[in-house]
C-alpha cells in the first residue's frame, strides 16, 4: 500500500491474521460512531466494540477514531494505545 493512497483513509485496521485494512470513513448512527472498513472481498460497517470484540486492532487513524476507540479498550480493561503524531492517517 503506497502512502500517497493511505492519506486519503480515516485509518487502518489490523486482522488477527496481520490483513490491514483501511478505514475509509465514519459515520454517527444512533449516537453509536459506525466505521466503513474496505474488507478483503466486501466492504462493512462496524463499531470499534464490534471489532475490537472480532480481534480487530486499530493500528493509525485520526483523533476522533482513536478517542472512540479508547473508550472500548478502557471498558475492557487494557491499556490506551496513544496517537501517533506523526501517523499518515492524520
Amino acid at each position: 500500500m503506497e502512502m500517497a493512497h493511505i492519506k486519503q483513509f480515516a485509518g487502518l485496521v489490523r486482522r488477527q491474521d496481520g490483513t490491514l485494512l483501511p478505514i475509509l470513513e465514519t459515520e454517527a448512527v444512533d449516537g453509536l460512531l459506525k466505521m466503513h472498513i474496505q474488507g478483503a472481498v466486501v466492504d462493512f460497517w462496524a463499531t470499534p466494540e464490534e471489532l475490537y470484540a472480532r480481534e480487530y486492532r486499530l493500528v493509525c487513524a485520526r483523533p476522533s477514531i482513536w478517542d472512540n476507540w479508547s473508550q472500548v479498550l478502557c471498558a475492557h480493561g487494557q491499556p490506551v494505545v496513544h496517537r501517533f503524531a506523526g501517523s499518515a492517517c492524520h
